[in-house]
């Protein structure tokens, strides 16, 4: 089982892998601990899943590092891995907004949606054209599908799949909530650059493909070395050379390292004015106030006095734990704070409501999380259901119990009262009532045993050597409102087998439950049978098909018969003293059938034959049986 108080944190980008763990029991997020392991930036493959292919075994040996246990686990993509796309839509429906923005995403995304995962936020309402602006967020499924495969290998469950850009949003947003006007966020990465604007309500974003591995291979060129050797001399000696009147380095190799930074810095600060024009034309923004820069190519020397000489505004680095804690220790090491811009980002998505939360968790876990949510309410409709049951029990025990009693009470009374009728008559008529409330109770119970007495019914007209194979039952027509179908009590349809020597020794000598009923073939003699039963179950019938199988040594008979009364129809002659003929049954609660309950005088009680084990003499057979078995003779 995962604590729900702490999250782990992961950045894997493509010179560092960054593990941070946070504390949740706070109204904010507080940094517990971190790792970091050093890349290769050189390294080969391209951006994308590749990251995550090979940063598990990384990702493990910092864990154990730092003591790590397993938690819920952020991750955040590389913004060269999503694509971003700003649309506006009109407003509508939830539903319907829904519909609109999957058929942009299907538009503009530049992979069919089976091949990518995306989710999508509301920006806001366009005051002007009243639209609804949507940020629509993608990233190819098999990246998606990666950052869940690392969570299984670590043992961490994956919660939440967020972009760089808008964690880094989400981050800026919190830390500096007093920023008027416009602020443009520049992440300087090694392998891009991932440009943030931050102005109110509005987002926008863009990743630019100029960053640290960029001003390594101008260098590496320049120079005339390798790429490794490139990347040691811009860590040692880069800078940024600010030209004009500004002196220049005195060691050769350093200032032309540092021209190379500057053209560089240069072409990225072409690409940030590009930015910056569309989002004023095409987005409706403003000019940025104030710049932030982060990352860690950010920290080159002199990189922030060169875009403030280009941009004209205020350039600061971005301290991502202005507003959030961090525990005691930690905030000795000022870079590596530094560098955790994103991953604050990803914890404020635990502790906080965030101005933008999209996750890009692959479908198959989002589903598995939905039904894991849903699993409280499954077992709270299982409680209900059960506590239902066992008080609908309680009520019927309670409701025999206190039929027993008032039944004993009814008796004491009735013998007391006997002799003093005519003087109690009042007292008489409340006992009356009593009886005829107890009476509805008894009703109410005995149509429970409906279905169990049909049952038991048909298997006492089985035959010898029958075996039932399927029993269906069909609820019955109601009746129509304008009568033109009169209603149904219900159908069965039934299908048994038997040994067809011992159903033919049936036929030819029907075995006799109260009177004889015969019939040409087995499947007449058990439907004639049913047909028989007393009281009524069924009130026609026939024989839809006879078969045998085995080498015409096993019949099977298929029977559709239509039920006398619908199951549930309570049968008051069951309950004790209830029978025909008593005048304490109440008028209302009498069966329809009830009449039929009692056996003719002079007929055995069924199955008083079968428990002999052998067939009664004819000439014990009562006086309505002779018709039939003269005609038998006949035959």
């Amino acid at each position: 089982m995962f604590s729900t108080d702490r999250i782990l944190a992961l950045d894997v980008g493509a010179s560092k892998i960054l593990l941070a763990e946070f504390s949740l029991k706070g109204p904010v997020p507080v940094l517990t601990g971190y790792a970091s392991a050093e890349l290769d930036p050189l390294a080969a493959g391209q951006p994308g899943a590749d990251l995550f292919s090979s940063a598990a075994e990384t990702v493990k040996a910092l864990m154990a590092e730092k003591g790590f246990k397993p938690a819920p686990l952020h991750v955040m993509l590389p913004g060269q891995t999503v694509f971003p796309r700003f649309m506006k839509i009109p407003a509508a429906s939830s539903d319907l907004v829904d519909n609109l923005v999957r058929d942009e995403a299907a538009e503009n995304l530049p992979f069919p949606l089976d091949q990518v995962v995306w989710d999508y936020w509301r920006l806001g309402t366009d005051e002007a054209t009243g639209e609804l602006d949507a940020l629509i967020v993608a990233t190819k499924a098999e990246t998606a599908a990666d950052a869940a495969a690392l969570a299984d290998a670590i043992g961490c469950p994956l919660a939440l799949v967020d972009a760089a850009p808008l964690a880094l949003y989400n981050s800026v947003r919190f830390n500096c909530p007093e920023a008027d006007g416009c602020t443009l966020v520049l992440d300087i990465g090694a392998r891009a650059t991932n440009l943030v604007f931050v102005e109110g309500s509005k987002v926008f974003m863009r990743t630019i493909p100029i960053a640290g591995n960029t001003v390594t291979h101008e260098i590496a060129r320049t120079l005339g070395v390798e790429p490794a050797e490139a990347e040691r001399i811009k860590k040692e000696i880069g800078f940024v050379a600010l030209g004009g009147t500004y002196a220049v380095a005195d060691d050769e190799t350093a200032d032309t390292v540092s021209k190379v930074v500057r053209n560089v810095a240069t072409r990225l600060h072409s690409e940030v004015n590009r930015s910056i024009n569309f989002y004023r034309s095409q987005q409706g923004g403003s000019a940025p106030d104030r710049m932030l820069l982060t990352g860690g190519t950010a920290l080159t020397r002199h990189l922030d006095t060169f875009f403030q000489e280009k941009l004209g505004v205020e350039v600061s680095y971005f301290n991502p734990f202005t507003n959030l804690s961090v525990e005691p220790g930690l905030e000795e090491d000022s870079e590596g704070l530094f560098l955790m811009a994103s991953l604050a980002g990803l914890a404020l998505r635990a502790g906080a409501k965030c101005p933008v939360e999209i996750n890009l968790i692959p479908p198959a876990i989002a589903e598995e999380r939905r039904f894991l949510k849903r699993l409280p309410f499954f077992g709270g409709a299982v409680a209900a259901i059960v506590l239902s049951l066992l008080a609908w029990f309680l009520y019927a025990g309670g409701v025999k119990s206190q039929y027993e009693k008032d039944a004993k009470d009814c008796q004491r009374r009735a013998g007391v009262l006997r002799g003093v009728q005519g003087r109690l008559s009042g007292a008489s008529a409340e006992v009356d009532a009593e009886m005829a409330r107890v009476d509805s109770y008894a009703a109410i119970a005995l149509s429970r045993a409906s279905f169990p007495r049909t049952l038991d019914a048909i298997r006492g007209a089985m035959l010898p050597g029958m075996w039932l194979k399927s029993i269906e039952f069909a609820p019955g027509r109601p009746p129509s409102g304008d009568g033109a179908e009169a209603p149904t009590a219900g159908t069965v349809r039934i299908v048994a087998c038997g040994f067809k020597g011992e159903l033919d020794e049936a036929v030819a000598h029907p075995p006799r439950r109260g009177r004889r009923v015969r019939g040409g073939s087995p499947g007449e003699l058990f439907c004639n049978s049913l047909l028989a039963l007393t009281p009524k179950v069924f009130s026609s019938g026939r024989v839809a098909k006879e078969t045998t199988t085995h080498n015409k040594r096993v019949a099977e008979i298929d029977l559709e018969l239509v039920l006398a009364r619908p199951l549930g129809t309570p049968d008051l002659s069951w309950l004790p003293g209830r029978g025909e003929g008593d005048s304490a049954a109440p008028a209302e609660a009498e069966d329809p059938a009830s009449a039929e309950e009692a056996a003719p005088e002079e007929a055995e009680p069924d199955g008083a034959a079968d428990s002999a084990g052998e067939e009664p003499a004819e000439e014990a057979a009562p006086a309505d049986a002779e018709q039939p078995a003269a005609e038998e003779a006949a035959e």
